[in-house]
């Protein structure tokens, strides 16, 4: 297989501590889908092409203007003592505009909303949250001229965000899982890729998407895959790319951003077993 470069899960950028910044501007995208537009007078130093990395974000608790963010010392975060700790959540930068000083962020709204939706379903202009540095694989998206790539809501502004940097002669298949046929989004991508879509709750089209994906024909080389979203689609397209095509663990971006039926903290120590032990079933 091919000898590219292994994409490291790291913070690729130099550690800094959270900053604050306030809500600009609410887009709903889709009715599945809202951006909300963020600024601050020192984002303009915020590192750029960052756009599909991932980043914390830090909600403020019920009677707080302002989060409560960590402080940064040599061992990492460092909470203010005495203070209630925030909300932690992760989602990924859409797109970044340092001189204007603005950052998007995508949530994707459902019925069964923790924190970060209900934020961002009741947000205002002026309203504040606090977020980290970018951080992700290095690079974001391996160079590769074919590429094969799964997503569901909670991942598609990552993969948009990708897919909207691939160089245009770029070929693959992109399988996506939406909840209705009005969530689906114009995507700007190279015309030999093909984007496919999958309409349904993440009962009724996990296993076709799984399905879809596993009848691809990949080619040997020149090969790159990232995939993202719930649990299941992780453990079992990560084991069919590595087990039964062989693939080397370089080409592989795979990572489970949730597990339906749990809330974040109820996954959180799974979700790093899953990351870490490729052979999890």
């Amino acid at each position: 297989m091919s000898n590219q470069k292994t994409p490291q899960e790291k913070n690729i950028y130099k550690p800094a501590p959270p900053r604050l910044v306030q809500v600009k501007r609410i887009t709903d995208v889709t009715p599945g889908m809202r951006c909300i537009t963020f600024t601050s007078d020192d984002l303009d130093s915020y590192p750029e092409d960052t756009a599909g990395a991932h980043l914390k974000i830090f909600l403020p608790l019920e009677g707080q203007v302002k989060p409560t963010v960590p402080g940064f010392s040599e061992k990492g975060p460092k909470w203010p003592e005495g203070e209630p700790r925030s909300i932690v959540r992760t989602y990924s930068v859409r797109a970044i505009r340092p001189e204007q000083k603005e950052l998007d962020i995508e949530f994707a709204v459902h019925d069964d909303a923790g924190p970060a939706i209900h934020f961002a379903l009741n947000a205002k202009q002026g309203d504040y949250i606090g977020i980290t540095n970018p951080g992700g694989p290095d690079p974001l998206l391996a160079p590769a001229s074919h590429y094969y790539m799964a997503a569901d809501p909670s991942s598609l502004p990552a993969l948009m965000a990708l897919i909207e940097t691939m160089q245009p002669n770029v070929q693959g298949k992109v399988v996506i899982r939406v909840e209705d046929e009005t969530h689906r989004q114009e995507i700007k991508h190279p015309s030999g890729l093909e984007i496919i879509w999958l309409i349904g709750s993440v009962e009724e089209q996990t296993q076709n998407l799984i399905n879809e994906f596993m009848s691809w024909e990949l080619p040997a080389e020149d090969v790159a895959f990232w995939i993202a979203g719930e649990d299941k689609i992780i453990r079992a397209l990560r084991r069919h790319i590595r087990r039964d095509h062989g693939y080397d663990r370089s080409l592989i971006y795979a990572i489970p951003y949730w597990r339906f039926g749990y809330d974040e903290e109820g996954y959180h120590a799974e979700r790093h077993h899953v990351m870490d032990n490729e052979d999890v079933s």
